[in-house]
């Protein structure tokens, strides 16, 4: 059966793999280009089902399968396109951000931008800000994309581009950041270029971007040749030239600005009292035959011959060498004009306009690779005051590790003394006072030395034990506490304080206000291969306005109920340090119901 663009847009449509791949290698082996193949069959396809997903026809679902069969149908053009038989449209760095490790949606938008005809970097998941900046350097894309599914993690965007404009290439590339926890105003709010909610919106989005938003910039600039043609050198070969020739060198920028001294350019001037009597300038040279080498003769306003010859590349015109002035063989002029001016031939026109097409692309050649230089310095300077940057973070998060182990020669006498006190007042028989003391040691000791460990959930739940003894001693009539942790998860691994800033949230926010007191419960049990923990209270509830702030990551450290300034946001963030994005904290409660917070995270011994 023979190839068809139909066939091809339908088996994509489809989600037909098997089918996509027989009918790339039919149109391969019938000569079809293989650009025609992503243009009007690829790209059609895509079209029609982003329309289909806009109008909710279709869902993610499909979306996947039938981004899974374009991608299979890729991979037989990839010999062509790593060839340079197609030309991609543009290039694209894609990866999920910090801290989370979805990839459904960016493994998606790589495949529809490749069936776009883009080349595509993927750089994985779970990537550091300084990791996309290195990519941007290193591969110089048109865009940058950025994706993320958890709200915790939507900072790392606002990160990294706060990173790349740090290291100074955040006007020299486009950024797209798409995910659930996003929209058009937050997006902006980072300083991203735009938002898509979806990987089929991403590619038109992206294709808008750098369709509309590249500046082409002409090579050829008068501060350039500047550089290039040190102080001198550019009178200089307008005097070799002379020398040579007998005409003279002129340089203009694209807006006709002279780049160089005029000097004997003008002298036609003189001869123009030559010229009265003689019809030269009345002949027609523009339709001279010849090898002119794409240079323009013509006649000056005193009726000389002048040659211009462009300086383009493949931005257009940015400049000209004019060259003259001369009479041309067979031109009527008097002894005395033909002593003052060279007379040429058409061999001899021929030769000039070779030489000038040969300095115009020496200087075009060399200019370029001058600004590629110059771009690659500033470049390498830029990264290096970001390296240099990085550092100097480092070395501050050193110096605050440092203060903090300072800071503890304080609470290390505090917890010695409590020590002491407890033994003095098992000596005086006063037992209750002695188990308090102890309690609050061991608690002081516990946050001490081990905050930076992991350690097993039965050490956290007996700081949390030793925690709500200190309470219920304290309020013996408001404050209970249950303990209900299944001994099949205690061994589980888990960052140290993770409970017990979540118990004094419950103790202090949710009990404490209440004229009754209340109860908090603490439960833990295995669900698979994950350990689901839960603190619940039945306080004075949450308002709206905090569970909002919670999930926006607005509660900082500091305050009432946090402990060493370590908040709920601050045992969410911990916890996705540990275990990546494959855990889960959740706040729910309503004002005079109570407050359950829920954790959920991997069962691991190591």
């Amino acid at each position: 059966m023979p190839f068809s663009l139909e066939n091809l847009i339908q088996a994509i449509i489809n989600g037909n793999a098997v089918q996509v791949r027989e009918e790339v290698k039919k149109a391969l082996a019938a000569g079809v280009d293989p650009a025609r193949i992503i243009s009007d069959g690829f790209v059609a396809a895509m079209d029609v089902v982003g329309e289909r997903f806009e109008r909710n026809e279709i869902y993610v679902t499909d979306l996947i399968i039938t981004a899974r069969a374009m991608h299979t149908g890729l991979k037989e053009l990839k010999p062509f396109m790593v060839a340079g038989q197609v030309r991609p449209v543009g290039r694209a760095v894609i990866g999920t951000v910090q801290g989370d490790i979805h990839d459904i949606g960016k493994n998606l938008l790589g495949i529809m931008l490749e069936a776009s005809g883009f080349e595509v970097i993927d750089l994985g998941v779970n990537v550091a800000p300084s990791t996309f900046v290195e990519a941007v350097i290193k591969y110089r894309p048109d865009v940058l994309c950025l994706s993320a599914l958890l709200s915790s993690t939507r900072g790392a965007m606002g990160e990294t581009i706060a990173a790349l404009k740090e290291a100074g290439w955040r006007d020299k590339v486009k950024v797209v950041v798409g995910g659930t926890p996003l929209n058009e105003t937050i997006a902006a709010r980072m300083g991203a270029d735009g938002y898509a909610p979806d990987a089929t919106t991403a590619v038109q989005l992206i294709k808008d971007l750098i369709g509309t938003g590249r500046e082409r910039r002409a090579v050829l600039a008068p501060a350039t040749l500047d550089l290039f043609f040190r102080e001198g050198s550019l009178e200089d070969l307008q005097r070799a030239f002379n020398r040579m020739t007998g005409l003279h060198l002129v340089m203009v920028d694209s807006s006709g600005s002279p780049l160089t001294p005029l000097g004997g350019f003008l002298e036609c001037s003189s001869h123009c009292h030559l010229l009265q009597d003689c019809p030269a300038k009345d002949v027609d040279v523009t339709t001279l035959p010849g090898n002119f080498k794409e240079a323009f003769i013509y006649r000056c306003h005193a009726g000389l011959i002048e040659i211009s010859y462009p300086l383009a590349n493949e931005d257009g015109t940015v400049g000209a060498v004019l060259c003259g002035h001369c009479l041309l063989a067979g031109d009527p002029a008097t002894e005395e004009l033909r002593t003052a001016v060279p007379v040429l031939d058409i061999k001899d026109l021929e030769a000039v306009c070779g030489l000038l097409s040969f300095v115009a692309g020496q200087i075009i050649k060399l200019n370029a690779v001058l600004l590629a230089n110059k771009e690659l310095e500033e470049q390498r300077a830029s990264f290096v005051h970001f390296l240099k940057r990085q550092h100097q973070l480092e070395q501050a998060l050193k110096d605050a590790e440092l203060k903090v182990l300072q800071s503890q020669v304080n609470p290390h006498f505090l917890f010695n003394s409590l020590n002491t006190v407890a033994r003095l007042a098992l000596f005086e028989g006063a037992a209750a006072t002695e188990r308090v003391v102890r309690s609050l040691a061991r608690l002081m000791r516990y946050s001490l030395y081990q905050v930076k460990e992991t350690v097993t959930l039965a050490e956290e739940v007996a700081a949390v034990r030793d925690y709500l003894f200190i309470q219920e001693t304290r309020f013996p009539d408001r404050i209970r506490g249950q303990i209900l942790v299944g001994d099949e998860v205690l061994d589980a691994r888990v960052p140290c304080m993770i409970l017990q800033p979540l118990v004094e949230n419950a103790v202090i926010h949710g009990l404490e206000p209440k004229e009754t007191g209340g109860t908090v419960i603490i439960s833990g049990c295995r669900v698979g291969d994950q350990v689901h923990i839960e603190i619940k209270d039945d306080g004075v509830g949450i308002p709206p306005e905090v569970q909002r702030a919670i999930f926006d990551l607005q509660v900082r450290g500091g305050g009432k109920g946090q402990v060493s300034g370590l908040g709920i946001v601050n045992v969410y963030r911990r916890l996705q340090h540990q275990f990546g994005s494959n855990c889960a904290l959740d706040v729910n409660g309503a004002p005079g119901k109570g407050t359950c917070i829920q954790l959920t995270f991997p069962y691991t011994k190591e």
